[in-house]
């Protein structure tokens, strides 16, 4: 490919996107139409013309920089420069070839949900919004880069796992790079990679487009304790990009109060923050047969056993260790009962991999899974005697509302987002903190079934709201236009 060949396409993308009407057949001539037709300097522009020509969306400090050279030397030097700069770094690494494309109308950032295979917690809100969402309106799905610098069209299999529809046609070939530009850009993901972080700032501060979050919680900053290391700093970093955007939709009242308390503090620094608006995670359960839920008791050896069924990952903030303690109580206290985990994702796991070991030589029947299939996860619910989630601090819970969704009672904490969802609704409460706390509560629904059945009855009267009505919502953010 030659360096006309390379750089004349993206050149004419750049005045496609722009509205100009250009004729030239070379660089230097279509450099000089765009010139023409945009005289002031512009960080609009400055943007889209680095983005187009490198195949990668900038940082946002090369975009202020690419403005502050197009005052003092002109556009024409500005665009001949990355022109030149583009094609050496073609030609020395020899990739950056890919087809690019300015795109509008709705992105959204799928990157970690459409590589991973992981069933709970956000990647569950992705997957639930998005299978609605691709059925119901124009959406393209994006994800970015290993180095967090590219934005490109996914891939036929990140299309599935992301959207759980079958891949269109339209994905198959080389996946173009995709710049936003007038667009609206949406994230239901967090995004805690210092490159794709810092990327996505650009494009809320300087593409014009709309920029929407899901607002899961703060936890690495306000439960720093229980988060890995460097992720305090990441999630840090992750909050200043939401900084720069137009709305974030909070999960919860508790993931609504940290994210309004955080933006209050804002205006210190200049900004004013994006919209908060809680839009709650749905409580309800996914369909599953009667033969399935048979055949996965079956399946890992369930039948005639109370099942204490726990589903989150692994990592410190969940307290499985401390459940696992708890279980051990009431091992000794003689409760036959198998615990079933449904986890993955973790970090931090050698404690709670060695308390398992032990417990198992021990004899205690405690049934790992990880990757488990939705279908699995939802005949668990369905089987479990109650479930236990008694996490350190969460967002929203979606353990709790799935458990009671199915009927199923849980042993939940009592604070927070937990209290809020479970209180009434079927939960018993202990303080997390504790794990005699935990055993005795977790004794009230093995001990006897008459705690057991009004945890039940009351679970009917937890207040069902559908993933329809949850991705409904946060579409009128995604385009305030379809609003009544």
């Amino acid at each position: 490919m030659s360096k006309d060949d390379f750089l004349i396409p993206r050149l004419r993308e750049i005045a496609r996107a722009l509205g100009i009407a250009v004729t030239g057949r070379s660089v230097d001539a279509l450099i000089s139409e765009i010139v023409r037709a945009t005289p002031s300097p512009d960080d609009l522009v400055s943007y889209l013309a680095i983005a187009v020509i490198n195949g990668a969306v900038p940082n946002p400090r090369r975009v202020e920089a690419l403005t502050r050279r197009w005052r003092l030397e002109g556009l024409a030097v500005l665009l001949k420069t990355e022109c030149d700069r583009a094609n050496r770094n073609r030609l020395i690494v020899k990739k950056n070839s890919s087809p690019v494309r300015v795109s509008g109308g709705v992105i959204v950032d799928v990157t970690d949900t459409g590589r991973s295979t992981f069933t709970t917690g956000i990647q569950r809100v992705a997957r639930e919004t998005l299978t609605r969402w691709v059925g119901l309106h124009e959406v393209q799905c994006v994800s970015w880069t290993q180095d967090g610098r590219s934005l490109h069209r996914v891939t036929p299999l990140e299309y599935e796992r992301a959207t759980l529809h079958p891949a269109p046609e339209s994905l198959s070939g080389e996946p173009p790079v995709v710049i936003p530009f007038r667009a609206t850009f949406v994230l239901p993901e967090i995004a805690v990679d210092h490159e794709r972080a810092l990327r996505i700032r650009t494009i809320a501060e300087f593409s014009g487009s709309r920029t929407v979050a899901v607002g899961f919680d703060t936890i690495p900053v306000t439960s720093a304790e229980t988060a890995g290391a460097g992720m305090p700093g990441a999630f840090s970093k992750y909050l200043a990009t939401l900084a720069r955007f137009s709305s974030v939709a909070t999960i919860s009242s508790a993931a609504q109060i940290e994210y309004v308390g955080w933006r209050s503090m804002l205006p210190s620094t200049g900004l004013v923050g994006p919209e908060i608006v809680q839009v709650d995670l749905p409580a309800g359960i996914g369909e599953v047969s009667v033969e399935t839920v048979e055949r996965v008791r079956h399946d890992l050896e369930l039948d005639d056993v109370n099942v204490v069924l726990a589903v989150g990952s692994h990592e410190p903030r969940k307290n499985h260790l401390r459940l696992l303690v708890a279980a051990e109580l009431r091992w000794r206290q003689g409760d036959q009962f198998a615990l079933v985990m449904v986890g993955g994702n973790s970090w931090d796991t050698s404690r709670f991999d060695a308390m398992v070991e032990r417990l198992r030589a021990a004899g205690r029947p405690i049934i790992l899974l990880s990757n488990a299939s939705d279908e699995v996860v939802w005949s668990l619910y369905r089987i479990a005697r109650f479930s236990v989630f008694c996490s350190l601090n969460e967002g929203f819970g979606l353990p709790i509302v799935e458990s009671l969704a199915s009927g199923t009672p849980v042993v939940t904490s009592d604070f927070g987002s937990m209290r809020e969802l479970g209180e009434g609704y079927g939960a018993v409460l202990a303080d997390p903190h504790d794990a005699y706390s935990m055993a005795r509560a977790m004794g009230e629904l093995l001990s006897g079934d008459e705690v057991l059945e009004r945890m039940r009855r009351e679970a009917e009267n937890l207040p069902l709201r559908s993933w329809d009505t949850y991705a409904d919502r946060l579409w009128l953010l995604v385009d305030p236009t379809t609003r009544d």
